[in-house]
């Protein structure tokens, strides 16, 4: 992808998380938000406000909306946002730690048109998932989540996030989601952020490992269940060829987050705020922000060992691992880089799983 950019390529994102509260009734250890019990309930936009920001998510060209949080099924009006969305020709996500997805609660998502729900699991033993969630009995809940929402027959998708208390937990966690009938299993590098310090991650080498347990496993389920990843650095794998479908890290580009008072950073990963609504309308901000433009420039600004990587437009590094290990800088170098040379049919399996968590 050439330094230079068409107005069309960057219109809108393809993907937004909005964190529509920030209120959950557990604590996890590695939440990148800092989201818990005792964050207020009245922290988001008021209604009118937040259904006006759908329409402009939707006017803007937004493909997917995943609502999250905290806990989304704790908001006051998680329906009519959802229901709004779903109206207004958005592919609605909810992701949800399970404790809320009730039988009511399963049938009103199906009813309003959702188009998946992703469940968190970090392990499938049940003591390594509460002590990570920091909420005896979260994972029963969200096993029986599960179940409720197969049996409505929605698209299921099971969330792992490998960090070093559960990295050995990964294969469990697919095991179990297939036996739950989960549609997918996606799995979700791990970022320093919020809540979550570094002394959770994983080093470059077990995270590069990692991917490949995945590779093995995306082939033992081929047919049976979806197994995904994300991880930006993938691009640096495939043939030149390749290189065209990828824009690496999609901070910018493909993604962004919103947060609960309507501030909007690039990123789930990524606490820089390029502006807010109300105040700046969403397609506004997108398309005029300075650290957004710098990001999918990239050459003269993104630094470190990525700046002076032959890679840089196809791949960019990872811009919330730079901000997180560099002290603040989204446009630092990315020194969880993995990447090593491989053969081409091993390439061509890590870029294969490549996905979204919906």
């Amino acid at each position: 992808m050439e330094a230079s950019h068409s107005f069309a390529e960057f219109a809108a994102p393809l993907y937004v998380a909005w964190e529509i509260t920030h209120h959950c009734n557990a604590r996890c250890l590695h939440c990148y938000s800092a989201s818990g019990p005792d964050s207020p309930v009245d922290d988001a936009l008021p209604l009118d406000q937040a259904l006006a920001l759908i329409d402009q998510l939707a006017d803007a060209g937004v493909l997917v909306l995943a609502f999250s949080g905290g806990e989304p099924l704790m908001h006051r009006y998680w329906e009519q946002l959802v229901g709004h969305a779903a109206e207004r020709g958005l592919n609605v996500n909810v992701g949800s730690n399970g404790s809320c997805i009730t039988v009511r609660n399963a049938d009103r998502l199906k009813e309003l048109g959702v188009k998946s729900v992703t469940v968190s699991l970090d392990s499938h033993q049940a003591p390594v998932h509460d002590h990570f969630r920091q909420l005896d009995g979260l994972h029963a809940k969200a096993v029986a989540a599960i179940r409720c929402l197969v049996e409505r027959k929605m698209r299921v998708v099971v969330g792992y996030t490998p960090t070093r208390l559960n990295r050995a937990d990964g294969m469990g966690v697919i095991a179990l989601a297939h036996e739950l009938g989960a549609d997918a299993v996606n799995l979700s590098e791990f970022v320093p952020a919020g809540r979550g310090g570094i002394d959770l991650a994983l080093s470059p080498d077990e995270l590069h490992q990692t991917l490949q347990e995945w590779i093995g496993a995306r082939e033992a389920y081929k047919g049976r269940m979806e197994i995904m990843w994300h991880d930006c650095r993938v691009a640096l794998l495939v043939t030149d060829e390749e290189k065209r479908n990828y824009v690496g890290c999609g901070a910018g580009r493909l993604v962004a987050r919103i947060l609960p008072n309507g501030a909007v950073t690039p990123c789930v990963f990524l606490p820089t705020e390029i502006g807010q609504v109300p105040a700046m309308p969403f397609a506004q901000m997108w398309q005029e922000a300075q650290l957004l433009s710098q990001f999918r420039a990239r050459e003269g600004h993104v630094g470190g060992n990525c700046g002076g990587c032959p890679h840089l437009q196809s791949c960019g590094g990872c811009r919330a691992v730079a901000y997180a290990y560099s002290g603040g800088d989204p446009l630092a170098g990315d020194p969880h880089c993995w990447v090593r040379h491989h053969s081409s049919e091993l390439s061509a399996l890590f870029a294969a799983g490549e996905g979204l968590p919906v």
